[in-house]
């Protein structure tokens, strides 16, 4: 899991005095660091009567050359950060590279850094091994440039082995074998699609539009799969159906499944394995789908469930009676689990309480095995997507089929000059409105989203076409409740990411209810909420209570100033 790479063993080599400076300032910023300090260093740092850095007393001392101690932690460690040259390196590690225990899938993480901090270079392991974002994190604590030179990083795109790493998901070793040219029909823009059916969908992770040869589906059996150059599947299915090329496919599990357990006192954990084992096939799901565990407090010390979590690395979290009695969404309660727990269901409502959802994916299943009973339920954990980042994504048709404008076009073509396209709206404009003295069309809420240059990072340009073509759905494009978006120049407020006010156009006798509303970080929400906002303008409702706090700007009093 991408994040906690970041967290694992890590070790800081440095053979000169300004190396030791920069070592401390990561050792401070980053977790399990241990840091090797050359006798030669060392003795120049506690030479030198101006240096005001310290040597950690915990620092480990070794004697030059630097190989030697770098091939004896070569695999005692996830990451290495060397702060000297790439030449040196690189002749340290390449017989370390050569042997045959060497693999990509394995190896540890080698970055490279000067000791002035200027560049940081992740030199093995880029992507499985984390040195990429370990380099981002070295660079963000040093101030330093990163130079990654993978081509999905360095473009910009989608990486395929890495694409679910950020969220705990698990490539199927099934279909490791079509990384590679999956990975190059992406770098090479020869057209791939993602298909999702469940997991987080923020995999995209760039604050812009997705390259026009990346597609994204959300089903495989309308899929023209004899087109492409490669396939993504993000699915909790064991068996996937409508799978044609599984040579070009790569398959993710994303962690999106929980699963109730209830069961007898002292269960066995063979008897708990054998009967989620049945559970899974019955349903389809794959085991390396399931993200957690859940059940009743009572539940919470069974010897079986805890060492079944632990040994599957599982989360396993227990609810109080109290929490599990009105959950929305349960199939099957019973007067008699009612009447031991307090509650008339365990399973169910555990999963739905844990997946914060209301519908099941599989309801209540007995299982008996050795005299011990014990049931499941599953629930599919929901996840939302913020409309700004589902507009990134280059969504085909309803039939699976390559919008006509998108398909098979570089990025290169495709992406206009900014400057062009607003001259050439300029020139529409100005010869559809001949009339200089025309009214501005009506409208009865104007919103003006930020569009300085932090806004713009953000993807507030993308917000506000979005925002447009949502309004022409729902019909306030137009007539008496108008909806205006416009985009401004900064608004000062630039803490606030991207910062929207709202203004209302009032009668004499009205009262104001949203006039002079600011709100911020409106990129996250999702349109739902969108739509959400829009209807309760439209309906002269207060937006306040609809929107969580977190997104709430306060305007000092007055008085204060």
């Amino acid at each position: 899991m991408m994040q906690s790479q970041l967290l694992q063993k890590t070790a800081i080599y440095c053979i000169t005095k300004n190396a030791i400076v920069q070592a401390i300032k990561l050792q401070q910023s980053l977790a399990g660091v241990s840091l090797f300090v050359s006798l030669k260093a060392a003795n120049a740092l506690l030479d030198d009567p101006q240096c005001e850095v310290t040597l950690p007393e915990n620092c480990q001392v070794f004697d030059l050359p630097v190989k030697s101690q770098l091939t004896e932690n070569f695999y005692q460690y996830h990451q290495h950060i060397c702060i000297f040259s790439a030449g040196i390196i690189n002749r340290s590690i390449a017989p370390l590279v050569a042997d045959s225990r060497s693999d990509k899938k394995t190896d540890p993480a080698v970055i490279c850094l000067d000791e002035q901090a200027r560049f940081v270079i992740p030199l093995l392991s880029g992507h499985r091994g984390g040195a990429n974002a370990m380099a981002l994190r070295v660079s963000e604590i040093l101030q330093a440039t990163p130079v990654l030179t993978t081509a999905s990083d360095s473009s910009e795109t989608l990486s395929i082995d890495m694409l679910g790493a950020p969220f705990g998901w698990q490539l199927d070793p099934a279909f490791e074998s079509a990384i590679t040219p999956v990975s190059a029909a992406v770098v090479n823009q020869q057209p791939v699609v993602v298909v999702q059916a469940a997991g987080e969908t923020e995999w995209w992770k760039f604050k812009k539009k997705m390259p026009l040869h990346i597609g994204c589906y959300n089903q495989l059996s309308k899929l023209q799969q004899s087109e492409l150059a490669g396939l993504v599947v993000i699915s909790d299915q064991q068996h996937i159906e409508d799978l044609c090329y599984p040579e070009k496919t790569v398959v993710w599990r994303p962690k999106s499944l929980v699963l109730g357990i209830g069961c007898d006192k002292n269960t066995p954990i063979s008897t708990l394995e054998a009967g989620i084992e049945k559970f899974l096939a019955e349903n389809n799901l794959a085991k390396s789908s399931i993200s957690s565990l859940a059940s009743i407090q009572l539940k919470a010390k069974e010897p079986g469930i805890l060492q079944l979590a632990q040994q599957n690395q599982w989360r396993f979290d227990c609810f109080e009676p109290a929490e599990l009695a009105d959950i929305e969404g349960i199939e099957n309660p019973s007067e008699y689990v009612k009447k031991i727990t307090g509650v008339a269901s365990v399973a169910e409502a555990a999963a739905l309480k844990k997946a914060d959802h209301n519908q099941l994916l599989v309801g209540k299943t007995k299982f008996l095995q050795d005299g011990f009973n014990m049931t499941l339920a599953c629930v599919r954990i929901p996840f939302t997507t913020p409309l700004l980042k589902h507009g990134f994504k280059n969504w085909l048709k309803p039939d699976g089929s390559w919008p006509a404008s998108k398909k098979h076009t570089s990025n290169t073509t495709a992406n206009t000059n900014a400057d062009t396209v607003g001259t050439k709206c300029a020139a529409k404009h100005s010869a559809r409105h001949v009339d200089l003295n025309r009214p501005m069309l009506y409208h009865r809420h104007h919103l003006l989203l930020c569009d300085g240059k932090r806004c713009q990072q953000e993807g507030s340009e993308q917000l506000a076409h979005q925002l447009r073509s949502l309004l022409k759905q729902m019909g306030l494009n137009k007539g008496k409740q108008r909806i205006k978006i416009s985009r401004s120049q900064c608004a000062g407020s630039c803490r606030n990411k991207i910062a929207m006010v709202i203004y209302e156009r009032l009668t004499t006798d009205e009262t104001p209810v949203n006039n002079g509303l600011w709100l911020k970080s409106i990129d996250l929400f999702t349109e739902d909420q969108w739509r959400e906002l829009f209807q309760a303008l439209a309906d002269h409702q207060p937006v306040k209570t609809l929107i969580a706090e977190q997104h709430h700007i306060d305007i000092q009093s007055p008085e204060l100033m």
